[in-house]
């Protein structure tokens, strides 16, 4: 049994990588606290401080740790450049039917689509793959799926600001490196390359590829490409997200993740973030090569307007300065921001609870979904 996307040579060379905020999210909420990485585990315990345990809740029912499928309206398709508000407002506008349809493919009791049933071996085999309705999920949808949506996208903005958006530069880091080092083999071994290391039940015949699972089927709309996305939270099989018109997803572990346990995970565990705020501290640290606010705006998943509200507080403090260069727009640390960014990370626990750290960011896909 298995899923086969087509991919020819033309959509092969239209094939990219992109880098999902969201991705990062549905991994910690997957593998709960027992995430083999410890930065994984770290963001799962924050998150069970930080959250409102019905959001919690939510979002555990809709990413259960004990079966494959989580709803592609949680995950889009990445789009360059876009920050998490911008995502959860994607999420949050997902036709109801749409979320409907997503949580009748995995739940028991809820309408069977034939085209579904068809992928399984057997109608048994099928209604054994669904499970029940979670509790706190039924809540939410008895309402329908038009308010799933909604609520599912506040849930994820509220983990990603209050847990990962401290660590994202570091993240982003990461992940840049891994596509760093899969274009560099690329140029040197050929595109075949990229697959050797992706990850386990799966496999290239020159023409598709071939992805080992429960159930059967063919995802041949491929015509432009697929997008390669690394996760550090990923573990096991490579997943994907693949629903006709959309660009196929495939989601795989990041190398180098080791680099994010090395020290307190997030920018609030230093002295710094006491004095200036986790946001403005995480910036800070952001900037140990001169960025402009669009790239910040990338690498922390914060909107551009909160990364120039707070690169304006730390210009007028004399931690950053700027500079122009045609129509683009620089920050730099100065030396006094470098000397306390560097000397940061070697002090204690901050001194005074630290600032709130800018707007909550209002906010598809972690596993396997069908056609």
């Amino acid at each position: 049994m298995a899923m086969r996307l087509q991919l020819d040579a033309g959509a092969w060379s239209r094939s990219r990588f992109a880098t999902s905020p969201a991705m990062e999210v549905l991994g910690v909420l997957r593998q709960r606290g027992r995430h083999p990485a410890a930065h994984a585990r770290e963001w799962h315990a924050r998150a069970r401080r930080a959250l409102p345990p019905e959001q919690l809740a939510l979002l555990e029912d809709l990413v259960p740790a004990d079966h494959s499928y989580a709803p592609d309206f949680l995950t889009p398709v990445p789009r360059p450049g876009e920050s998490m508000r911008e995502v959860a407002a994607r999420i949050a506008a997902t036709p109801g039917e749409e979320v409907d349809y997503q949580l009748d493919i995995a739940v028991r009791g809820r309408r069977v689509w034939p085209h579904v049933l068809a992928l399984h071996r057997s109608a048994a085999a099928y209604e054994r793959w669904r499970r029940p309705m979670p509790p706190a999920l039924a809540r939410v949808a008895r309402d329908g799926g038009a308010a799933v949506a909604p609520a599912a996208a506040a849930a994820m903005a509220t983990l990603f600001e209050t847990v990962l958006a401290p660590d994202w530069a570091r993240v982003r880091a990461v992940l840049d490196a891994d596509i760093g080092h899969r274009a560099d083999r690329m140029a040197a071994h050929g595109a075949a390359a990229v697959f050797d290391d992706l990850g386990e039940r799966m496999r290239w015949t020159g023409t598709e590829l071939v992805l080992e699972r429960d159930y059967s089927g063919v995802i041949d709309w491929a015509g432009e490409g697929v997008l390669f996305v690394p996760a550090t939270t990923h573990v096991g099989p490579v997943l994907f997200a693949a629903e006709r018109p959309h660009t196929p997803v495939l989601v795989y572990r990041a190398r180098g993740i080791g680099a994010l346990g090395e020290r307190p995970s997030g920018a609030e565990a230093s002295a710094l973030s006491g004095l200036v705020g986790v946001t403005r501290a995480t910036l800070l640290a952001a900037l140990d090569v001169p960025a402009s606010t669009l790239d910040l705006s990338r690498r922390t998943g914060w909107s551009s307007a909160t990364v120039s509200y707070h690169l304006g507080i730390l210009l007028r403090a004399g931690l950053v300065d700027r500079h122009r260069r045609g129509r683009v727009v620089r920050y730099a640390r100065t030396g006094l921001g470098t000397a306390l960014a560097t000397s940061s990370a070697d002090a204690g626990p901050p001194a005074a609870p630290a600032a709130p750290g800018g707007p909550r960011v209002l906010r598809r896909r972690d596993s396997d979904d069908f056609t």
